[in-house]
């Protein structure tokens, strides 16, 4: 009987050019998204957040309150 044996690719720790380039890349896009989150001065997130919190609370499945509110 013979058995397959699966060979892992091993984890050098070494990063290409190309990498980096793409983490650098993304690492920027996270950033602008932060920033216009932190910026944004709609109030979308003030009216809304009170009927999800409600919401979250009416279907909660223990008598603890999710919120200390």
């Amino acid at each position: 009987m013979e058995t397959a044996t699966k060979v892992l690719p091993v984890e050098t720790g070494i990063t290409t050019a190309k990498d980096q380039s793409t983490q650098t890349h993304q690492n920027d896009a996270a950033r602008k998204l932060l920033h216009d989150w932190l910026s944004d001065t709609s109030g979308y997130d003030e009216t809304s957040w009170p009927q999800v919190k409600k919401v979250i609370e009416e279907n909660r499945l223990s008598p603890r309150s999710r919120f200390d509110d």
